[in-house]
């Protein structure tokens, strides 16, 4: 498996994966539109916001020049969240709408503000057996490298922790709970202290590992999936493509790493 090698718009991102849906919706339903991909793309250009608002102060030597960098840590780790289940929405289009043991997207109100967890279509779609092999696969693949993000999410929204930023070098934070129940790891010294996590890595390195996952090997997938459900594609023409604030200093920052 390839993908194309970026085209020259550093504010932009190529989507395979978007590209892919126009051709199943323009090959089956006579309609590119025919999958619902707004509120995906809408939570990419949130998370992507979250992105610049953290890599922009990343140089920033006096933490007094950067007193929102806490928040926006929080903020990332739970839109990272949202996207995932914005994916496996979108997933689940692509399967029949009365599949067994699959779940449907769940909520009130209007259509598209109904969600799909990613984990728990993960799972369904394994117990679904050689049904679905092919996403199956790769949705459980991507799970192992997203739950400690999921696990950290439900820390700040179920148990009230919030994150702290540690001066190192490069800058670290901590997840600290209301109630005292953060993790801890042994130090050299026999001592004791709060896991830390570098902020680049969670910013930089999930953020190229979702893209590689979504417009790479899901994608990948779901080109499998159809031919053999025997979904036809035709190509749209569509070019479709990410814009966002924020996909500029992420290029930048991640030069070589969006292309395989």
């Amino acid at each position: 498996m390839g993908m194309p090698k970026q085209p020259d718009d550093p504010n932009s991102l190529y989507s395979p994966f978007g590209e892919t849906l126009h051709e199943i919706g323009f090959g089956e339903h006579d309609s590119f539109h025919h999958f619902e991909l707004g509120t995906l793309f809408w939570s990419d250009v949130r998370l992507f916001g979250c992105y610049e608002r953290i890599a922009s102060v990343l140089p920033i030597a006096d933490r007094n020049a950067r007193p929102f960098l806490d928040a926006d840590l929080e903020h990332f780790i739970i839109r990272f969240r949202i996207v995932l289940n914005d994916i496996a929405f979108v997933v689940r289009q692509l399967l029949p709408a009365n599949a067994r043991g699959i779940n449907s997207p769940q909520g009130g109100g209007h259509p598209r503000n109904r969600e799909v967890s990613f984990f728990e279509l993960t799972k369904r779609l394994k117990a679904a057996g050689d049904a679905y092999s092919e996403l199956a696969s790769v949705l459980s693949h991507a799970a192992v490298w997203a739950d400690p993000l999921r696990r950290q999410r439900d820390q700040i929204i179920h148990y009230k922790a919030k994150a702290v930023v540690f001066e190192s070098s490069p800058l670290e934070y901590a997840l600290l709970a209301a109630a005292g129940t953060e993790a801890i790891v042994s130090t050299p010294e026999g001592g004791a202290r709060v896991v830390m996590h570098p902020v680049p890595k969670l910013v930089d390195d999930n953020l190229v590992g979702l893209y590689r996952f979504v417009h790479g090997d899901l994608d990948h997938a779901v080109r499998s999936y159809a031919d053999r459900a025997g979904l036809k594609r035709r190509p749209a023409g569509t070019g479709t493509r990410i814009s966002a604030i924020g996909i500029a200093r992420f290029r930048e920052r991640n030069n070589g790493k969006l292309t395989w």
